[in-house]
């Protein structure tokens, strides 16, 4: 009942997903296949994974499936060969070597929950998410939550949470994936996509936790363009509301808050509010890369 398969996506960034696969390697928890979703322009990844990775399969998938058809790829491959339990791992996340181990035994005595680990930074080592939760009311599609060691310490081993971030170690029970389906590749093909699911998920009496005992690392330099808002000039900025790469990009916000703000008909409030705030965030966080940057 613990068949594993691990999918994780590829998009020109063999670097990355390199370190991802070294990092499986070394899991005490051995007992799991390994899917790598190539969906990029390049020839790096194909190769790297034919020299270096002969265990691991690689499933080929156009530069238009982004993250969402390209996670969906993987999930329907996994479920044909009799998965019972996915996990989705960005390539950019790297677990330790007791993760899985840890999260695969919280799933054992919960099975019909969805648990992830614990985020932190690769390169500082910080807490980037222990308890996420949103609120559309107010045009926070993602609050962090706490970000304490402290809090992680104190906290039952498994925490129960109102949202989960991304495809950063979760795992997934395939029973769970009948019931709420896949993720919604056509309205919400890259950002976006991961909170829609969550939320389906909920609404259906899925639970979300979070295993506070297990971590992942996240390597989070190339996640999106607009992580690091004062850096970006007016012009990227921007662009930033309008490319697919950003988790600012309007269509995906747009479509996001019109599915689950809470009173549909005005979900531009929401939309409003949540641009407000990040054009405030800019400007203030901008002025101050500015002078820092000129003295």
């Amino acid at each position: 009942m613990n068949k594993l398969y691990i999918v994780i996506t590829d998009f020109n960034g063999f670097t990355q997903t390199r370190r991802c696969l070294d990092a499986l390697s070394v899991s005490t928890y051995k007992d799991f296949t390994v899917l790598v979703v190539d969906h990029g322009t390049t020839e790096e990844t194909r190769i790297g994974l034919a020299q270096n990775y002969p265990d691991v399969i690689r499933l080929t998938g156009t530069p238009e499936l982004w993250w969402a058809g390209a996670n969906n790829l993987g999930i329907r491959f996994a479920m044909d060969k009799g998965a019972d339990l996915i996990m989705l791992l960005n390539n950019d996340c790297y677990v330790e070597p007791d993760t899985l181990n840890r999260v695969i035994s919280s799933i054992a005595s919960h099975r019909e929950a969805i648990i992830a680990p614990v985020q932190r930074d690769w390169r500082t080592g910080r807490f980037i998410a222990v308890n996420p939760k949103s609120c559309f009311l107010f045009g926070f599609p993602t609050i962090s939550g706490k970000r304490k060691p402290k809090f992680c310490m104190e906290a039952p081993e498994l925490l129960s949470v109102k949202l989960i971030i991304g495809g950063r170690g979760v795992v997934i029970p395939v029973s769970i994936i009948q019931k709420v389906g896949f993720f919604d590749e056509k309205r919400l093909p890259h950002y976006g996509a991961d909170h829609d699911f969550y939320i389906r998920a909920t609404k259906l009496g899925v639970k979300l936790g979070i295993n506070t005992s297990a971590f992942v690392k996240v390597d989070n330099a190339k996640t999106t363009i607009a992580s690091n808002p004062e850096v970006l000039a007016i012009n990227e900025f921007i662009f930033s509301l309008i490319s697919a790469r950003s988790h600012r990009n309007v269509r995906a916000i747009n479509m996001l808050f019109r599915l689950h703000f809470p009173m549909r008909r005005l979900y531009y409030v929401g939309v409003m509010l949540y641009y407000l705030r990040y054009l405030l965030v800019y400007m203030a966080k901008r002025f101050l890369y500015l002078v820092k940057n000129s003295m």
